[in-house]
């Protein structure tokens, strides 16, 4: 009995070490990450731009936000963004693929929600060109708590591109 233990133990032992060994490294390894204000530069697929997220406010709904914002809080959030486009395999790239999240201290995320604002700048995002410099609104209904850092995500498959901090 005392060597089928010892197998055991030296099988779990084996395994735990395996298991360590292979797994993924963090995603936020290999981003960027900053503070508010600095220009970050995303790479993905082609992709290649210089991105700053500059303030978050507090602010009315803007046209076409859709519901009220959720109670307890009742806010309404606006992130305003920078994106001059360096490479583009289409005009229309980063539109498909950028979304800035608000993420809170809690853990918290709060995606972005659409707006009919001319300066939104998901519509900016649908026809960039290289070269062109834009600046527009990023809108989240903050419901909890504050927002501390606003992730930029590929909307396809949730990996983090970028990351700036608030405080």
């Amino acid at each position: 009995m005392p060597s089928m233990r010892r197998w055991l133990v030296l099988l779990t032992a084996t395994l735990a070490t395996l298991a360590g060994v292979m797994a993924s490294p963090a995603s936020a390894a290999g981003i960027p990450i900053g503070r508010l204000g600095d220009v970050l530069r995303v790479e993905f697929k082609g992709l290649v731009a210089d991105v700053s997220v500059n303030n978050i406010v507090p602010t009315p709904p803007p046209p076409g936000f859709g519901y009220p914002p959720r109670a307890p809080r009742n806010q309404v959030f606006r992130a305003d963004v920078t994106i001059t486009p360096v490479q583009l395999p289409t005009p229309y790239a980063m539109g498909i693929t950028f979304a800035f999240r608000g993420v809170t201290p809690t853990g918290d995320a709060y995606e972005p929600r659409n707006s009919d604002a001319p300066d939104a700048l998901q519509n900016m995002m649908a026809s960039a060109r290289v070269g062109q410099t834009m600046t527009g609104g990023v809108w989240w209904d903050c419901y909890r708590d504050l927002v501390s850092n606003v992730v930029l995500l590929d909307k396809l498959t949730g990996l983090r591109l970028a990351q700036w901090n608030v405080g």
